[in-house]
């Protein structure tokens, strides 16, 4: 049952409450409702925490944290969806999020002149402290990508939760009834 599973393998509260960032929530981070499991709680904090793990912002865990204690759902799991984004998937996600971006605004893919002319922008930029110009044209193409990335792909992990949580009952329960009548006969 996915219920057992989740119970076994989720930190304590105790465990989680005893980190240092969490003592910034105080009582609201020992809410029992955030490390209450059952499929709905599972599922909205995987939507919470794909979402917000997907875009690249600084502190992504931070608005995980907010929108779980803000919608009462599981704490763990939201914060364990945040590490989607990592070195091995960042490159994969920029890139599919540049292509949803580049097929909302009706442009080309990035391609090699492109990524080189923002490149030195960045570092004309840099050099300049922070004087200089930097085409955003890229950063809302992308931005608008990722967001339509993030949303997709939260709404997968959120239908995909209900779904193999309700495929583990049912699978349960035929087990159950098989067993019942085996040990009737």
């Amino acid at each position: 049952m996915p219920k057992q599973f989740f119970h076994k393998w989720l930190p304590s509260s105790e465990k989680v409450t005893n980190l240092k960032f969490m003592k910034f929530f105080g009582q609201r981070a020992l809410n029992p409702l955030l490390w209450y499991v059952n499929r709905h709680s599972i599922a909205k904090a995987m939507f919470i925490g794909t979402f917000w793990g997907i875009l690249p912002v600084p502190f992504h865990s931070l608005f995980i944290i907010l929108t779980v204690l803000w919608i009462e759902v599981n704490l763990p799991i939201g914060l364990c969806m945040a590490w989607l984004t990592n070195p091995v998937t960042v490159v994969p996600i920029l890139y599919l999020g540049f292509w949803f971006g580049s097929k909302i605004y009706h442009v080309n893919m990035i391609n090699q002149e492109m990524l080189l002319g923002v490149l030195h922008q960045i570092i004309n930029w840099l050099k300049n402290f922070g004087h200089g110009h930097i085409d955003l044209s890229l950063a809302k193409i992308l931005v608008s990508g990722l967001i339509i990335e993030a949303t997709l792909f939260a709404f997968l992990f959120y239908l995909a939760t209900h779904l193999l949580w309700r495929w583990f009952l049912v699978k349960s329960w035929k087990n159950r009834y098989k067993n019942k009548k085996e040990e009737a006969i």
